[in-house]
């Protein structure tokens, strides 16, 4: 096949691609429609379902029957399960005019263990024997009781696990066991979720500090410890939940984790804040390893041995993580005086730092006011609240090292192309400067067009190698003063394709490539070397072909003079359309109006026939 017949080949495909990939384009956003009108009828029966299905929570409702109250103790004195006094009790309370068909005793209990009876029948008894080294606390359990038919009386024999606090049932009701999980389930579902979350960017972290070190080392900031963290505090979240307790049914596994979990908590922090602070290796975080792991093996010991517990030991990891609070500040007002880290990163930790810190005492505070294992609630909020705002900082560096990346790597191209230019003018002698001109003017243009700053910068680039592969082309060709023969045109012509080879593979900008493949190009398909027409033309070769042909002519060489300014305008004028793309003549020739292009030495001489070869 002649390069005509390839040639003519090559355009019915580009033409039967640009009509295919038109119809491809067009399905594509017939299907975008058809999906988001399916959505929407979705959506739309969702919230019409939840408006018709509005009150039937309130009929689940009515079969709901709270007993926490109007219990009678021995005494005859009327107590609340929700607020016993310390020490062992007998209750009992009359249901005979409650619904108890088909209905259960339900409640949470907290270090409790007991015994019901129905009709002084026992019916259920909770007093579980656990394995010496997980303590005398089982934490919190919930409790659904059958409640037999017929029965009048339900009685109670409770007695709390460590004597020095009361025996503790909460939510205590009357109802269908099922519906109670359910509304446990969904209650607790938001607070599972978050600490599920919490774990969640835990493991994140952790990934990256696995399997992404140089993302890691990229921040110099310690995602292990990071991730540690997180995790240590999602996990003592979820013993808050019951769903872990009730999924697992290891209520006194699940309470024991979280107490460990509370022990190792200041190691990971100290060594976190080490590393954001630009200390490094410190110190410090191994003397809070020490301390925790010290902390570790004398509550193991001490529970293990009966001489006391994790639910009374559990206040020294309070002290400890209190402790830790002020190591993590002291830390931080270091790095602030010796100016070691950024501002915005000492903003992201001291903001964060002091949410954790307000959280952690806060819940410290309701646990000894309250006398039972208490909730990490305040903790979890400052611990996200620390943990987005990591995340922003950590997405803010990435963007300006992207940007950075950018910058060096647009030097690298500035002083690439710069560098090669002045190689292709040092070849040809008769052109030199030309490179340079074209992508003066090809900005000009560009600009002109309404092409943003940074295209505009773009575009000088790829027109300053718009002509590069003329380096491959024999110098006594090149040079050549006259006339070219057939064969010396078409060794003139494969500088496109010679070009195109040569910076084809430049990664940080391969548009470089485009300008010098295209730069021939025609909108009547009579160019070379691909006769691409029209739009087909890559829209920065459309404008350096305007460019190139204004410079060829208008530009002296030692064996002639450039030709006459206004009948080089008035060419490229007529070659609208046909040689060259009818809006860049058009932005060419406002920039004539507006005086630009005319050399500032041009007193109106010049050629006024066109020049042989003024377009090689």
């Amino acid at each position: 096949m002649d390069d005509k017949a390839r040639a003519t080949a090559q355009s019915e495909a580009r033409q039967r691609l640009r009509r295919t990939g038109g119809r491809g384009r067009r399905r594509s956003r017939r299907s975008v429609r058809e999906q988001a009108l399916f959505l929407f009828f979705l959506l739309l029966f969702a919230v019409a379902s939840m408006w018709l299905d509005r009150g039937s929570e309130a009929r689940y409702a009515g079969l709901v029957e709270p007993v926490g109250s109007g219990w009678t103790a021995t005494d005859g004195s009327t107590v609340d399960l929700a607020a016993l006094p310390t020490g062992s009790h007998d209750l009992a309370k009359d249901i005979t005019r409650l619904v108890s068909t088909d209905r259960s005793l339900c409640f949470k209990s907290v270090d409790t263990v007991f015994d019901v009876y129905a009709d002084d029948r026992l019916i259920y008894s909770y007093r579980p024997e656990l394995v010496r080294r997980l303590g005398a606390s089982y934490g919190m359990y919930v409790h659904t009781i059958a409640i037999p038919e017929g029965t009048h009386t339900l009685s109670l024999r409770v007695d709390p696990v460590f004597p020095t606090t009361p025996a503790a049932l909460d939510d205590v009701s009357i109802e269908d066991g099922g519906q109670y999980m359910t509304t446990l389930f969904r209650s607790n579902l938001p607070a599972f979720g978050y600490s599920t979350l919490i774990v969640i960017v835990g493991l994140v972290f952790l990934s990256v500090a696995i399997f992404w070190r140089p993302v890691a080392n990229s921040f110099e900031l310690d995602f292990l410890s990071l991730g540690m963290l997180f995790i240590l505090i999602g996990i003592v979240g979820l013993n808050d939940t019951l769903l872990l307790q009730v999924l697992t049914r290891h209520p006194a596994f699940v309470r024991v984790i979280s107490y460990v979990c509370l022990m190792l908590l200041p190691y990971p922090a100290i060594a976190f804040f080490a590393s954001a602070t630009g200390r490094g290796y410190s110190r410090l975080a191994t003397a809070s390893l020490v301390v925790c792991l010290a902390n570790f093996g004398f509550q193991v010991f001490m529970t293990h041995r009966g001489i006391s517990d994790y639910f009374y030991l559990v206040s020294v990891s309070h002290v400890i993580i209190l402790l830790s609070f002020v190591v993590c500040a002291y830390m931080l007002v270091r790095a602030i005086r010796e100016k070691a880290i950024s501002e915005e990163l000492i903003r992201c930790l001291l903001i964060g730092l002091s949410a954790v810190a307000v959280g952690g005492v806060v819940d410290v505070l309701l646990y000894h006011s309250s006398q039972s294992f208490g909730s990490t609630s305040c903790s979890r909020i400052g611990v996200m609240i620390f943990a987005v705002l990591i995340s922003l900082f950590l997405v803010r560096e990435q963007n300006r090292s992207i940007k950075l990346k950018q910058q060096e790597d647009s030097v690298f191209v500035s002083e690439l192309t710069t560098a090669f230019a002045r190689l292709i003018d040092m070849k040809d002698r008769y052109t030199n400067g030309h490179s340079f001109r074209v992508a003066q003017y090809t900005a000009m243009l560009a600009r002109e067009l309404g092409c943003d700053d940074d295209t505009v910068e773009k575009y000088y680039r790829i027109a300053l190698l718009h002509d590069v592969g003329k380096i491959a082309i024999p110098r006594e060709v090149l040079n050549k003063p006259g006339a070219l023969t057939d064969e010396e045109f078409e060794q003139i012509k494969s500088h496109t394709t010679k070009g195109y080879d040569a910076l084809k593979d430049i990664s940080v900008m391969p548009e470089l490539a485009t300008g010098a493949q295209s730069h021939h190009e025609r909108p009547d398909g009579r160019g070379y070397p691909s006769h691409l027409k029209g739009s087909e033309i890559p829209r920065v070769a459309q404008i350096i072909a305007v460019a190139d042909a204004f410079d060829a002519m208008y530009s002296n060489r030692p064996y002639r003079s450039r030709m006459n300014f206004e009948v080089v305008v008035s060419i490229i004028r007529g070659a609208s359309g046909t040689q060259l793309t009818p809006d860049v003549v058009d932005a060419f020739l406002r920039l004539v109006e507006k005086g630009e292009f005319r050399a500032r030495d041009d007193d109106g001489g010049g050629c006024t026939t066109e020049i042989d070869n003024a377009g090689r």
